[in-house]
């Protein structure tokens, strides 16, 4: 009888097929590719460096992360271009400031308050982009709400220390969705919500 090497495992550990990882990974860095679009990958799920490589081998230079300790992780692996795709927590200014000085880092915001409170504490330039909310209701700036959008961008671009960069979305409402129909209809509606956003 084949044993069962799972038994062997005692806390949250990540297993996965590794052939089927890297053909997903080569097949995603080619979809971009051929579609002109820069492959900037969450390495939320994996947070891992060894599989972070794998991705480096495919020609992924720049990754998304979603805490500062995990792009404190990542930096110390190498990796120099890194976004926080959470709300900017100016608690963690130290730290901030800390990887600012070692990678390309961008921040999200959403609010004028964060946006002057890191105009008045980075020691680094950084880039910022702002969070937009298209109905998931998690965070960022809602698609209808023009003028906290331009109140939060004008603040952004009036400071020496943050380049703006543009808006990011996460639209979680596809993950309940299982027909390809609905979750085009889901990624449509957003889509047309960010293009609806105007600053001013």
């Amino acid at each position: 009888m084949k044993a069962d090497w799972t038994a062997t495992i005692e806390r949250p550990t990540l297993v996965l097929d590794e052939a089927k990882a890297r053909h997903n990974i080569e097949r995603m860095a080619a979809k971009a590719q051929r579609h002109g679009v820069k492959f900037r990958p969450h390495f939320k799920t994996h947070q891992s460096a060894t599989i972070g490589e794998w991705f480096r081998e495919v020609g992924v230079h720049a990754i998304t992360v979603s805490s500062v300790r995990m792009a404190v992780y990542f930096a110390a692996h190498g990796w120099t271009d890194i976004t926080i795709a959470f709300p900017a927590n100016v608690r963690e200014i130290v730290t901030i400031n800390q990887l600012a000085a070692q990678v390309r880092l961008h921040l999200l915001v959403d609010s004028v308050e964060t946006v002057d409170f890191l105009d008045a504490h980075l020691s680094v330039p950084v880039g910022v982009w702002i969070e937009a909310d298209t109905g998931y209701g998690r965070s960022g700036v809602r698609w209808d709400d023009g003028s906290t959008l331009y109140a939060v961008a004008s603040a952004a671009q009036r400071s020496e220390k943050m380049a703006l960069q543009g808006l990011l979305a996460h639209d979680g409402g596809t993950y309940a969705l299982r027909s390809a129909a609905d979750i085009r209809a889901r990624y449509g509606l957003a889509m047309t919500r960010l293009e609806r956003m105007r600053i001013g």
